[in-house]
Parts: C-alpha cells; sequence; structure tokens
C-alpha cells in the first residue's frame, strides 16, 4: 500500500537573526524505552481488555538507534522504589515492563554517551511520567512523595548536570539560542496535580521544568497531547514564546488507519516536539503510516519567518 507519510518540507533561505531553541520543530517518540509485552502478558490483556491490548501493541528500537534517526525527544516512565531508591524503567507494572533500559540511571548513561559521540545535536528533551497509578489485579507501586522526586533530582543531576537548560535559565520565556545550547538536555516532568505541586515547591532550584500553566512564574513548557481538539491554543502559546509538545498519533490508531489528520494538526500548530510511535513506517498495519520531519529539525512554521532555514 502506497506509504501515508506526511513529510514537513519547508522553503530554505537565510534567517535575519540567531535561532532561539524555541523556534524550530522535531519528531519524538512516545514512552521511547518500550519493548513489545511478553506474548503471555498480550494475549491475558487481549482477552481482558481488547481495547487496552490494542493501544499497548507497540514498541521502539533502542534509545540510541532514535536518536541516530534524528529524533530530539525521548519519553521515559520511571517508578520508585522506596525499599532500594532506585527509579525502574517501564510502563504498566508487572505486566508492560519490558525495556531497553533500566533503571533510570542507566537510560541516562545512554543517552549522555550518544550526545558525547554527537556534541553538535540540537537540545534532547527527556520527559518523565513518575508511575505510581494502582489498577485492580496488579501490585500497587511505591508512591511519589517529595522523598522520591528529591532523590530522582539526584539521580538526573548525577548524569547531566553540566549539560541541563534549567527552569531558572529561562524566567520569563528568555531561550537561549541553537548555537548555545548544542549539546544540552531539557528535563521536563509530565505530571499534573499533587505531584506536580510537590515538585514546583523550590522550582528554581529543580533540574526538570513543570507542565504549569502559563502565568505561573515557572511556566515554559506545555504538554498539550490533541493537536486536533486544541491546535489553536498551542499555536498561541507558541506564538507567546512557550513551548510545547503534543502527540501525532495515540493508541495506535493512526497507524491502524492511516489518518494523518492529527499529523498534520501536530505540525502545523508550531508544537516545537512532535511525538510519535511511528518515526517508522507502520508497515506491520499495512499502512506505511510514519511520523517525520524533512532534514528531522525544521524552523517552526508558527514562529519564524517564511525564510528561516536550519541546518542540524
Amino acid at each position: 500500500m502506497r506509504s501515508l507519510v506526511v513529510l514537513a518540507a519547508f522553503v530554505l533561505a537565510g534567517c535575519a537573526t540567531p535561532l532561539t531553541i524555541n523556534q524550530v520543530q522535531f519528531v519524538g517518540s512516545h514512552n521511547s524505552y518500550k519493548q513489545a509485552m511478553t506474548p503471555e502478558h498480550m494475549a491475558a490483556l487481549r482477552t481482558r481488555n481488547p481495547d487496552a491490548a490494542e493501544s499497548l501493541d507497540y514498541e521502539h528500537i533502542p534509545l540510541e538507534e532514535q536518536l541516530d534517526l534524528g529524533l530530539r525527544k525521548l519519553e521515559i516512565d520511571v517508578f520508585y522504589d522506596s525499599a532500594g531508591g532506585g527509579f525502574p524503567v517501564g510502563h504498566v507494572q508487572q505486566i508492560d515492563m519490558n525495556t531497553h533500559c533500566s533503571p533510570l540511571d542507566a537510560c541516562l548513561r545512554i543517552i549522555r554517551e550518544w550526545s558525547n559521540d554527537n556534541p553538535h545535536h540540537v537540545p534532547i528533551w527527556l520527559s518523565f511520567n513518575a508511575k505510581d497509578q494502582a489498577i485492580e489485579g496488579l501490585p500497587d507501586p511505591d508512591k511519589f512523595d517529595g522523598r522520591a522526586f528529591d532523590q530522582m533530582d539526584v539521580v538526573l543531576e548525577g548524569e547531566l548536570a553540566d549539560r541541563l537548560i534549567r527552569p531558572r535559565d529561562v524566567r520569563g520565556l528568555n531561550w537561549p539560542t541553537i548555537k548555545d545550547a548544542r549539546g544540552k538536555f531539557i528535563l521536563i516532568l509530565d505530571e499534573g496535580g499533587d505531584k506536580r505541586n510537590t515538585y514546583l515547591e523550590n522550582w528554581m532550584d529543580r533540574p526538570m521544568f513543570t507542565t504549569v500553566a502559563e502565568g505561573h512564574p515557572a511556566a515554559a513548557i506545555l504538554i498539550i497531547n490533541d493537536p486536533l481538539e486544541e491546535g489553536m491554543r498551542i499555536r498561541e502559546l507558541v506564538e507567546r514564546g512557550y513551548m510545547v509538545r503534543t502527540r501525532a498519533d495515540a493508541d495506535t490508531r493512526e497507524a491502524r488507519t492511516g489518518d494523518t489528520r492529527r499529523l498534520q494538526a501536530a505540525l502545523a500548530s508550531g508544537a516545537q516536539a512532535i511525538s510519535t510511535d511511528y518515526y517508522l513506517p507502520a508497515d506491520h498495519f499495512g499502512t506505511g503510516f510514519q511520523v517525520r520531519i524533512d532534514g528531522d529539525v525544521r524552523c517552526n512554521p508558527v514562529n519564524t519567518d517564511p525564510g528561516c532555514q536550519f541546518e542540524e
């Protein structure tokens, strides 16, 4: 079947001023660490909850290979081991824990080693979900509290401290230029509610950005998952200087049907990070659905001039 790839072509010409890191757009992966579920677990889930099984029927190549392909945002889910003080990586406790790396510090070392070998890269976004949801029939995870987040900060600082763009560095949406930010990382806690509020305490001393709404002094990066419903809001935020991550597909739906409407909306919204499970073609669904940007990173279509040129 004909591939349903949408290529984000852009007119190339000179830029009048140096680009800042909020003036580009790139692709990232969703649950980047994830390997396929164990067949026995998948079969049991299909019997009990076919819709959930369908949504989890995806997997990724190793992190360093994703970065080699040009992805510049990775997403990592972590659990908290209160007894050992570590942070196992996985998606759903017990049944969906097959991963390319674990614990968290092992994943960070892989990413840092890739960065060492490719020091010219644009800033890489790393977002984290703090997994502690109780699910019927599965073991209850340890809760993320202030102590857990303090220990997570220690791990993040231990691996990436010298390469971080920190929340305190961009107060007032004062983003650095691409030139000054090459080889660095942006860390994001993708949580709301009590977990976000806990982490916001002493936010100026934290390594991770939080997805707090505009108007808060820590507001800078937002996670807005649905560009079809909220494309205009994303565009307005980008025009005001915020950075946004959105999704081009979710729960394998677009890949199964070849529907590119969400992808097109994500690209047009100006969201800097476009997350997907299908940076490689979804050939196993027979649609060839794929999310990519020609050249891997492009000038942002919302907040740069039409003649802007970007070179990785």
